[in-house]
């Protein structure tokens, strides 16, 4: 397959995730509501599209574009559908999807065992910590600030998912003892970041 058609299909995605997104709001069970409208899926189809690239600098630069994508794909499907859009909003988690899809992108070309940052297990100790310290974080946030108005059981299935996404990449990632110890501590410390900032959004 031409890289074109690659590149241009990795990117078509996010597009399509922010369109399922909007209409998931309003389709899906309410269980399953805060899925369509939290920030760990959004870096998820980051790190799902940072998989086309062949070089660190590909997977940062598709994973930048992805959240940016999702929103577009997301807030415009809204307007379309009579919903109200709010262009700071749209300013902000672009901004954010770029900053934070590129260091989700350069830790999944990590995670790959792409370039001489992953024979070291400082460096995947790192890139494992990035999605589920997202994760878990937003889902603390989720239990102590917004239980009364969202599903407690989804928070709870995402930390579940987050701690066993950590598992399973010390487990077949990592495996080093010292890189293991750095991913529990780095995504300790993404996770409290996270929480933090949110209060104060």
């Amino acid at each position: 397959m031409h890289r074109s058609v690659v590149v241009g299909s990795a990117l078509a995605g996010p597009l399509l995730a922010g369109v399922g997104m909007s209409f998931g709001q309003t389709v899906a069970p309410d269980l399953l509501h805060p899925l369509f409208n939290s920030a760990a899926p959004v870096v998820a189809v980051a790190a799902a599209t940072a998989l086309a690239g062949r070089r660190l600098w590909h997977a940062v630069a598709l994973a930048a574009l992805a959240g940016p994508l999702v929103m577009v794909g997301y807030y415009a499907t809204a307007a379309v559908r009579g919903f109200g859009v709010s262009s700071s909003w749209i300013v902000f988690w672009c901004t954010v999807g770029v900053a934070v899809g590129a260091v989700m992108g350069a830790a999944t070309w990590t995670l790959r065992g792409a370039g001489n940052q992953a024979r070291s297990p400082s460096w995947l100790g790192l890139a494992a910590a990035v999605w589920p310290g997202i994760a878990v974080g937003e889902a603390a946030h989720g239990i102590a600030r917004i239980a009364d108005s969202t599903p407690v059981g989804y928070w709870w299935s995402e930390v579940a998912v987050g701690l066993a996404v950590l598992a399973a990449l010390c487990a077949m990632r990592v495996r080093s003892p010292r890189g293991i110890v750095l991913a529990v501590l780095a995504a300790t410390v993404i996770a409290g970041g996270l929480f933090s900032t949110y209060g104060v959004l």
